[in-house]
């Protein structure tokens, strides 16, 4: 749903997607040996996590007391980590609110710190079903975005709405128009 939203708000994106689509695809279904040309697509679904990462906040119970930026962190501890802003800091992020898959060109990737992005947590408590979720994310609107154009009805803008998971707080509505050869 937030791919198809930030998509149908910037358009100069949805084209190239689409047109990295139909030179990879030429209409024919995605398969898994499609995902290593589907580059654009994949920095669309990262960018797409870093502004809505789906655990938008992660608790850890500490093991041992620590110190973190001068602050004692006792044994015992909860500690909440929120990718929601940390993908969104400044200090990480140029112009952090942008929609920019280019963020995640292998160049400009490497520079970033590494839990500067972990929409999936991190470490040995990261989630077992990153990987799929991501080849998962790349074939869907990979089979969708060849198939159709989703434009969002005019004026509709949602907000993020934290219970578990984060979601639209309201429907994101759109007109789905078929798309020809």
């Amino acid at each position: 749903t937030w791919a198809w939203y930030l998509l149908g708000r910037h358009p100069e994106v949805a084209d190239r997607f689409r047109q990295e689509l139909d030179t990879v695809l030429g209409g024919r279904t995605p398969t898994l040996t499609d995902l290593a040309q589907l580059t654009y697509t994949r920095r669309v679904v990262s960018e797409v996590l870093r502004l809505y990462p789906p655990a938008w906040s992660i608790s850890r119970n500490t093991i041992d007391e620590d110190e973190i930026s001068g602050y004692r962190i006792p044994a015992g501890s909860i500690v909440s980590l929120c990718p929601y802003t940390t993908h969104r800091h400044p200090e990480y992020w140029t112009e952090p609110a942008r929609f920019d898959p280019e963020r995640f060109l292998p160049t400009t990737d490497a520079d970033r710190p590494r839990y500067a992005y972990f929409p999936f947590g991190g470490g040995q408590r990261q989630c077992i079903g990153r990987e799929f979720a991501l080849m998962e994310a790349q074939l869907v609107l990979a089979q969708i975005g060849q198939r159709y154009k989703l434009e969002l009805i005019p004026g509709l803008h949602v907000n993020p709405d934290p219970i578990f998971t984060l979601r639209p707080d309201r429907p994101v509505w759109t007109r789905v128009e078929e798309r020809r050869g």
